[in-house]
């Protein structure tokens, strides 16, 4: 018996030598003709659902495949193809498929729990599918999934019989995540809820879905509707180590999510999977994601973040200080509050979404230019200024991408050292037309502080950034910015506490988080600290000033003068006194600590 893989892979496998090599468009034929129950085709009729295009060259692409299966055959392997003058033909019985499951006699629950499995992959998903074969496959993966729905509710009686929800509650969720409006299936996700907590009690926002459904409404198939997606990736502690109160909590999160009849959530098998991958971005995209829940559970209790994809926006964050005693008793409460607050940001949000979907190609561009501000070097700044100007290009409007243009100008001006002025008044004009377009956008009163902060204005870039912490309390990259503004005012203590924040928000942060984090220990006189702060940079070459200054005042020379040629070398035309005249700081002793450790290390 031969079998044939087609969720998540194509092949046919012999149990005593593996693999049978047979060609590509080979396996499509024989999963087509399988499915179909058409065991035998006419050739031309194969050719063309094989090959699109000339049909002459395709009955020669036919006859080069036959070769090659033929080939196979003599060599040993098990072929279930047979060619004739005008016929191909299948020997069915030989293969065992994995799609049989939908119509294997097996108990229930059994049934939906290998359905449930499989479905977790995509049938025949394969970026080289012949043209000719996808209307086919489209029509093959939405029965599929009508199987596995009347599976669900074959099972759902079984479930209810012997007490075990647990297989009905993890196919619902799948369900949810393809038919994110099927009451039906809903209704069986909480009630499979219920009956796991005992307790009777349910989150607001899942108890507000309680329904009575006729039996009518309960077999009804349901129509995918286009809504927002949005996936809880689980924290990575939580997986490694199952602590049950952790779990729950995820699970009364995921539930109440679930409930909401404004957002389609991701099954948490498929966000478990996204969690791993090493490219979460491109995992993201892929399943079309606007919203991201990210967690992670620590000594200091769970963090919770909500992005907003399209911008790249910190929605919302929460840290939650998780006593073991306790959660138990209270995860409910917790789980409300944190499913309230998402909720409350997908409404906010409606039109942004809506604009975005609008605009597609403007948003993706300005995610490329984003992007490119996470390094901290010159070329990464001219090509996310090259990436926003193509995106003001296609929308002039568009206000995130004003305030990532000014952002370029004012790191130019700390990364080439020169104090050229006009770059600080360009980078403070464009802040002030993003935020003329916006005005509740962070982001833009963000870099309005960022330039008004190198132009000497100390006061007015604190109110700045007072103002985008406002707006956005969540915001790292604003609080950022703040603590850098209060290092320039001479309160590096308040600084390094606020880029604490910052990093708490958003722990794989930018490298320009640790410069700031080591340009106020630097001030606090911890000179240690702050080289341990640029250390934890993926590119220090930007701060090797503060790096050789740092070493200088903590009496390694030699490292000193290491960092100092290497900061030379980058940056040939520095010049010490011309820096410290335009380097804007409030109070004379900051700006005399710094100097004093440019000199030592030989500046």
């Amino acid at each position: 018996m031969l079998r044939l893989v087609t969720f998540g892979g194509l092949w046919l496998a012999d149990d005593e030598r593996g693999t049978v090599p047979l060609p590509q468009k080979a396996l499509f034929a024989v999963v087509y003709m399988l499915a179909s129950r058409e065991f035998e085709l006419p050739r031309d009729h194969l050719a063309r659902l094989l090959w699109a295009g000339d049909q002459g060259a395709a009955k020669i692409n036919l006859r080069k495949m036959i070769e090659r299966v033929r080939k196979c055959a003599a060599e040993g392997w098990p072929i279930p193809l047979d060619f004739t003058a005008s016929t191909v033909r299948l020997s069915a019985e030989a293969i065992d498929p994995d799609f049989s499951v939908f119509s294997a006699d097996l108990e229930p629950l059994r049934r939906l729990t290998v359905i449930s499995k499989l479905m977790r992959h995509q049938f025949l998903d394969e970026a080289n599918l012949p043209v000719g074969l996808k209307s086919w496959v489209g029509k093959q993966q939405s029965a599929q999934w009508e199987h596995f729905r009347v599976a669900f509710f074959d099972a759902q009686a079984a479930a209810a019989f012997r007490s075990h929800w647990a297989s009905v509650k993890d196919s619902a969720k799948q369900l949810l995540e393809r038919y994110p409006d099927d009451t039906a299936v809903r209704e069986v996700l909480l009630r499979a809820h219920r009956h796991d907590e005992r307790t009777g009690s349910l989150t607001r926002a899942t108890r507000q879905t309680e329904f009575q459904l006729s039996a009518e409404v309960a077999v009804a198939p349901s129509t995918l509707i286009e809504l927002p997606r949005l996936v809880l990736l689980p924290p990575q502690e939580a997986q490694e180590n199952s602590a049950y109160p952790a779990r729950a909590l995820m699970e009364d999160i995921t539930i109440s999510l679930c409930a909401l009849r404004t957002v389609a959530v991701v099954a948490p098998y498929t966000a478990a999977r996204i969690r791993q991958d090493a490219d979460k971005i491109t995992q993201l995209e892929r399943h079309s994601i606007s919203y991201v829940i990210d967690t992670s559970i620590s000594g200091e209790g769970l963090f919770l973040q909500m992005i907003f994809l399209p911008s790249d926006s910190v929605l919302w964050a929460e840290r939650f200080r998780l006593k073991p005693g306790s959660l138990a008793s209270h995860r409910k409460q917790i789980a409300q509050m944190i499913v309230n607050a998402i909720s409350n940001h997908l409404q906010r949000t409606e039109p942004v979404l809506a604009d975005f979907r609008a605009h597609p190609d403007v948003y993706r561009s300005y995610l490329a230019g984003a992007q490119h501000l996470n390094r901290f070097t010159l070329p990464d700044l001219r090509r996310a200024r090259n990436a926003f100007r193509g995106t003001l290009k296609a929308r002039a409007d568009f206000a995130p991408a004003l305030a990532g243009l000014s952002r370029t100008y004012s790191w130019e001006w700390v990364l080439t050292a020169q104090g050229e002025r006009e770059l600080l008044v360009k980078a403070e004009e464009v802040a002030q037309k993003a935020i003329a377009l916006q005005p509740e956008l962070a982001s833009a009163h963000r870099e309005l502080g960022l330039s008004k902060l190198y132009l000497g204005d100390v006061d007015g870039s604190l109110e700045a950034f007072d103002r985008a912490e406002g707006l956005s309390p969540h915001l790292a990259d604003a609080i950022c910015g703040y603590a850098d503004a209060l290092v320039h005012a001479s309160k590096p203590a308040d600084g390094l506490a606020k880029i604490g924040k910052a990093i708490r928000l958003n722990p794989i942060c930018p490298d320009d988080y640790f410069w700031i984090a080591a340009g106020a220990s630097y001030f606090l006189g911890e000179f240690r600290q702050a080289i341990s702060y640029i250390d934890r940079m993926g590119d220090s070459s930007s701060a090797r000033r503060l790096l050789a200054a740092s070493y200088a005042m903590a009496g390694d020379a030699a490292k000193a003068r290491i960092h100092r040629r290497k900061a030379q070398a980058l940056n040939p035309q520095f010049d010490l006194h011309t820096w410290l005249s335009v380097l804007p700081v409030k109070e004379q002793w900051q700006k005399d600590l710094y100097r004093e450790g440019l000199l030592k290390a030989g500046f």
